[in-house]
């Protein structure tokens, strides 16, 4: 009993494979959302897309919105249970909870929720859940248990249930309700009739109805049935025996598919017949297999509420999976289509599965992974097709598959690849890349055997190639490269290993591939090749493109592309006849995904290619992925703006016109994304604030971009998304304004401009008055200027005349003393002819002498005569000192001659001692003589002679 419950678990996983059959060989891949991410309730109840791409989810917390980038929580009045939801034409989202409905739209910037239950009649305001909403016409309908609320032109009306209403639900344009009683009814001219006489789904609880075709309709059963209403008959699609499972939600993927939500096995991918052609559960990446809500959006991927967490499944992606064991994945290292079979070489052995005959996309081929007996004893690394047969080097030596089993060519040492040593097939002897050295094997009879291992330098040859020369090249990914000449006996090699030294950028990581038949080099710096006359690498003139790219892995298919691993990234160099280059292209949805250091691409054809990985191997269906990639849009999810305090001026709704901010918001932080969603969300994005960047910015995986400081003004934020190969979404635009701070308005402007004329008019009226005090200045100047040099010249003037005035006082002075010395020399000579005349007389002279003394005294007498001519002398003494004697006369009448004449000596300043020369007597004399002058003139004692005579 004990090991019985101790099965049981592993019954729970493998019921549900047992029960629907097998899978398609490609997992589309699945990514969760955890509770804890879009901050919700457990539950989803509905999910729905608007125009925009943007996703709405009925939540146990309310609405919840996801726009690629982020989750918005919008939760309802009485913060109960969103149970349904229905968008109409608008972009209006009605929704239905506990007792509780009305709808959101956007307001001004963000989402903003409207009750309809006050439209309600009072006495049917009490109600549960609202399970359904749709719309017909105009009219929008809300189910609950006992009634179905009608919403028209701003009234509801109530339509009561005869027992239970069990379903509402509208598809091509008609609106579907199921009464426990009276079964399927529609809505036709107001009023609910019965579908069919039959009543064929009164005892089958419908879950959901979509449309097939033009004129079919498909309802879906909670009990997992499905039935399809055409020309108004019933009929059972279900082909196969019926499974009890519980299917609460269904969605339409196309006319030939839908999707179904279980309770206990996933999510089911079924066709109109009711075959399961693919189930997404748990082991296929679901966090569990309850789900609750299926929704398909527009880009072909599968949304499902789980409990506690909301899945995406990329059914319609170009990119699966194929995981041969589900319970403990392993790495795949290399894959083969062989013989209708696809082999996978992995970390535990070789699988293999068969391909359906017309299936061009291997990843839709039903069927399941097996793995080959005797290959589970270590790593099979690769597996090559030599001679019609399928080989595989593994851990354990040199194996041969047959009869989907691993049969030993030569076991013990570990081998890595296969080089034939000949073009022409069938080949006869083979090298194996061993983990040692080399062995050779040898074809013959439909048979290989192994000769022996060939003499040389031993190493790890995982990478061989052979020239056109016969020349083997082996890489070592930390050695460097090695040239192998085999002997013509096959049996030894001589090597020669080339290192950086040689040319290479560097002796680490380099590899040796065979690309367009000619043998390369993947390098840290691109693609190298080697010159046979320098004897060393060059890099390749053919492979530009990889010009400084690290390469670790090439492969080449049969149109010329050439398919590479860089790094984590995997990409293909496009081949085009009338192109001059290659152009790469990476698959960032696969990037990190593939197998690191163990890189392996087969490229069976363009639906085909087939990508090493740590969970199996990824495959691409490149012929889809380039011609079927759909246009991304871009979305601007908020933005955020910060003051004083922070505050959401756009939640993702654009307003009716430009909004214009306060000028104390000056940081602005933008969200975006692109609703391009599951594995496809590989979008990048580039953007431009017109009015502060100059141009776009470089493209870029960030959702989200800050500005700082920005100043008043008018701006435009644009965004463009961009997905791989290229293509780009239109361009959205959100237009703002940054009002300019009171200093900076229009208003302060004209204040300012008023400020600004007073203050040129006053600058005038000051400037106009600093010239008039300025020219009055001047003229004041001028004048005193004027006045100064009339003064000046007046001055001159007086100088001059009184210059000229000491000049000639100076003359008449000179003349005067002149004149006093010659009168002086006149009385001394005088004086001296008086002696001489005296002297003479006292001679005692002959009679014959006094004739000539006679002459002599006669002459004397003349002399005398003339010298003692004073009145003339006077006469010219007032002529000079301008009639001195005169006025001294007038003056003083009692004066004598002589008294006169000492007053004309003191006038010419004359002094005691010349005076008493003129006068011929002594100084006392003289002395006495002005004495008594003083007495006549009656001088006071204080006043001296001669100031007295100067005033005369």
């Amino acid at each position: 009993m004990t090991f019985i419950i101790r099965l049981i678990p592993l019954w729970l996983i493998v019921l549900p494979y047992l029960v629907w059959g097998q899978n398609t060989l490609g997992i589309p891949l699945v990514f969760n959302y955890s509770k804890a991410i879009f901050q919700g309730g457990s539950r989803t109840w509905d999910i729905k897309q608007d125009s925009r791409g943007i996703l709405y989810f009925a939540n146990n917390e309310g609405l919840i919105t996801f726009d690629g980038g982020y989750w918005k929580l919008y939760p309802l009045p009485n913060g109960t249970i969103a149970r349904s939801l229905y968008i109409d034409g608008n972009d209006r989202i009605y929704v239905g909870g506990q007792g509780e409905f009305g709808y959101f739209e956007a307001s001004h910037t963000s989402l903003h929720y409207t009750s309809l239950t006050e439209l309600i009649p009072e006495k049917h305001r009490k109600f549960a859940d609202v399970w359904n909403t749709a719309k017909q016409g105009s009219s929008v309908f809300f189910r609950t248990n006992d009634r179905i609320f009608e919403l028209t032109n701003g009234r509801i009306t109530v339509h009561n249930a005869t027992t239970t209403w069990q379903f509402l639900g509208h598809s091509e344009g008609r609106l579907f309700a199921q009464d426990r009683e009276n079964g399927l009814l529609e809505f036709r001219n107001n009023r609910w009739s019965p579908l069919s006489p039959e009543n064929l789904l009164k005892d089958a609880a419908i879950a959901d109805v979509f449309s097939i075709g033009e004129d079919s309709v498909l309802f879906a059963t909670l009990t997992n049935q499905m039935y399809l209403l055409h020309e108004d008959k019933f009929q059972l699609l279900d082909t196969g025996p019926w499974r009890d499972l519980y299917t609460p939600s269904f969605s339409r993927i196309s006319d030939t598919e839908y999707a179904t939500a279980t309770s206990l096995a996933g999510c089911l991918i079924r066709n109109l017949d009711g075959q399961v052609i693919q189930r997404i559960g748990v082991a296929e990446g679901l966090p569990n297999n309850n789900v609750s809500a299926v929704f398909t959006d527009r880009d072909g991927n599968i949304w499902a509420g789980v409990d506690n967490a909301i899945a995406v499944i990329s059914y319609n992606s170009v990119v699966k999976y194929f995981r041969p064991n589900l319970e403990n994945d392993v790495t795949g290292f290399s894959t083969r289509v062989f013989k209708k079979n696809l082999y996978l070489s992995s970390s535990n052995g070789v699988y293999v599965a068969p391909l359906a005959p017309d299936a061009t996309d291997h990843s839709l081929s039903q069927g399941s992974f097996s793995l080959v007996a005797g290959s589970d004893r270590g790593e099979a690394w690769r597996l090559e097709e030599v001679n019609g047969q399928l080989l595989l080097a593994h851990n354990a030596g040199v194996f041969i598959i047959k009869d989907k089993t691993a049969i030993p060519l030569a076991a013990g040492t570990g081998s890595w690849m296969f080089l034939p040593l000949s073009s022409v097939y069938p080949v006869s002897d083979i090298v194996v890349g061993t983990y040692y050295g080399l062995d050779l094997l040898h074809y013959s009879k439909g048979r290989f055997q192994k000769l022996g291992t060939l003499t040389g330098q031993p190493d790890s040859y995982r990478f061989l190639e052979r020239d056109e020369n016969g020349d083997v090249w082996a890489s070592h990914p930390y050695r460097g490269i090695y040239r192998l000449r085999i002997a013509p006996d096959s049996m030894q090699y001589e090597a020669r290993l080339f290192t950086q030294n040689d040319g290479l950028p560097s002796s680490f990581q380099n590899y040796v591939f065979k690309i367009a038949n000619r043998i390369v080099f993947a390098t840290e710096s691109g693609i190298y090749e080697f010159d046979t006359v320098s004897q060393r690498f060059v890099p390749s003139a053919s492979f530009t493109c990889f010009r400084g790219i690290p390469i670790k892995y090439l492969k080449d298919d049969v149109d010329g592309n050439v398919w590479f691993c860089s790094g984590k990234k995997v990409g293909v160099a496009r081949f085009a006849e009338e192109e001059a280059s290659r152009e790469i292209t990476f698959f960032p949805e696969i990037e990190g995904l593939n197998t690191s250091g163990f890189e392996n691409i087969y490229p069976y054809n363009r639906n085909n290619i087939y990508i090493g990985s740590e969970k199996g191997i990824i495959h691409i269906n490149y012929e889809k992925y380039t011609g079927d990639t759909p246009q991304p849009a871009a979305l601007l999810s908020s933005i955020k703006t910060s003051g004083k305090k922070d505050s959401l001026i756009f939640g993702g709704y654009f307003p009716s016109q430009i909004p214009e901010l306060p000028p104390s918001f000056d940081s602005y932080h933008f969200k975006y994304g692109s609703p391009s969603f599951g594995i496809q969300n590989h979008v990048t994005y580039s953007y431009w604030l017109e009015g502060y960047d100059t141009g776009w910015s470089e493209w870029s995986s960030a959702t989200e971009k800050h500005y700082t400081n920005l100043s008043n003004g008018r701006y435009t934020f644009k965004l463009k998304a961009r997905k791989n190969p290229g293509n780009e979404s239109e361009i959205i635009a959100y237009t703002f304004v940054i009002l300019p701070p009171w200093y900076k308005t229009v208003w302060a402007m004209l204040g300012y401009f008023f400020l600004f004329l007073t203050g040129v008019y006053l600058l005038i009226r000051w400037q106009q008055r600093a010239w008039r005090l300025q020219q009055l200045e001047f003229e004041g100047k001028l004048h005193q200027l004027r006045y100064i040099h009339q003064l000046e010249i007046e001055k001159n003037e007086k100088e001059i005349v009184k210059l000229q005035n000491e000049k000639l006082e100076n003359e008449v002075l000179l003349k005067t003393k002149e004149l006093a010395n010659t009168s002086m020399q006149l009385m001394e000579n005088t004086d001296a002819l008086i002696k001489l005349k005296v002297e003479i007389t006292k001679l005692n002279l002959h009679a014959e002498d006094e004739n000539d003394l006679k002459r002599i005294t006669s002459l004397l007498k003349d002399v005398e005569k003339n010298s003692a001519n004073w009145d003339q002398f006077a006469a010219h003494f007032d002529e000079l000192i301008d009639g001195f004697l005169n006025r001294l006369k007038t003056a003083h009448p009692d004066l004598t001659r002589t008294d006169l004449k000492v007053c004309a000596y003191l006038r010419l300043n004359f002094s005691s001692k010349q005076i008493a020369q003129l006068q011929n007597i002594s100084v006392r004399g003289v002395e006495i003589h002005r004495y008594r002058l003083r007495k006549k003139l009656g001088l006071p004692t204080e006043l001296s002679l001669s100031e007295y005579l100067a005033t005369i």
